[in-house]
């Protein structure tokens, strides 16, 4: 898979797949109330079926093989399972949506890794790991913005609700970096000519992404961390405003960090 049609799918599966799995987990912790699982559910299916549709065009020019099956069976269970998973959010308890949420990222997490062995130039494994820590860390990030929104709904709602996932975000934003280091090697030898798309733009800037990148997770973390102090002094609106910085950093870096890795050699 190569190009930028596969790089937004690839994002799109881990947003999806992060955002699902990490609105199950707290909703499993029944303390939040049902709307803003609500509003998850429908986000995450909008993003997974936008994901299905990028990574079957994606995936159009690649030889058929076991991983690429897999994939296309892994996405129709995961839309499937995101599909129950909005309905469920009606029903009388929140066990059915926590335990869909489950299943639904379970089916994620498979179709990640079947796009990672889809990486031409990656070892499968590798590759699965370090979608599945961008999948945490945007999962994390979306939830945490989200969930600080909700506080203005439900008066009363648990501070550690909150930093519960905080916590989680910053612990996701220190595994993508670290994955990240693992694969520098590739990650900077990345074909990116051109990619400034100005004259004399030539030359190879993988490393030089990789540098922004590496900026962008520890900005990212100290951002998250900052939210963290925030949350634990009670400030909730101060550490839902550090979220909306969060999630736009989170996600260049993602961005740009499936860019290298699609086209490292």
């Amino acid at each position: 898979m190569s190009g930028a049609g596969a790089i937004t799918a690839v994002v799109l599966l881990e947003w999806t797949v992060g955002w699902v799995a990490v609105s199950a987990w707290a909703q499993s912790w029944a303390i939040v109330r049902r709307g803003n699982f609500r509003i998850n559910a429908w986000g995450a299916l909008l993003f997974g079926v936008l994901s299905f549709l990028a990574l079957r065009s994606a995936a159009d020019g690649i030889p058929n093989s076991t991983a690429h099956r897999v994939l296309d069976v892994a996405l129709i269970v995961l839309v499937v399972l995101l599909v129950a998973h909005l309905v469920v959010q009606w029903s009388r308890t929140d066990v059915p949506g926590a335990v869909l949420g489950y299943a639904a990222g379970a089916a994620g997490v498979v179709a990640l890794g079947a796009t990672g062995a889809l990486v031409e130039g990656w070892p499968g494994a590798l590759a699965g790991l370090e979608l599945v820590g961008g999948t945490l860390l945007l999962g994390g990030v979306t939830n945490g913005m989200l969930l600080g929104h909700w506080y203005l709904n439900q008066p009363g709602l648990k501070t550690w609700a909150l930093a519960r996932i905080t916590v989680l975000t910053l612990i996701a934003s220190v595994a993508a970096g670290v994955l990240g280091l693992v694969a520098a090697g590739r990650l900077i030898n990345a074909r990116t000519e051109g990619a400034l798309g100005l004259p004399g733009s030539s030359d190879s800037f993988g490393w030089a992404f990789f540098i922004i990148w590496i900026a962008l997770v520890i900005f990212t973390a100290v951002i998250v961390w900052a939210a963290k102090r925030c949350v634990d002094i009670r400030s909730i609106q101060s550490a839902t405003g550090l979220y909306y910085v969060a999630i736009l950093t989170a996600g260049v870096a993602e961005f740009l960090v499936r860019y290298l890795m699609l086209n490292a050699t």
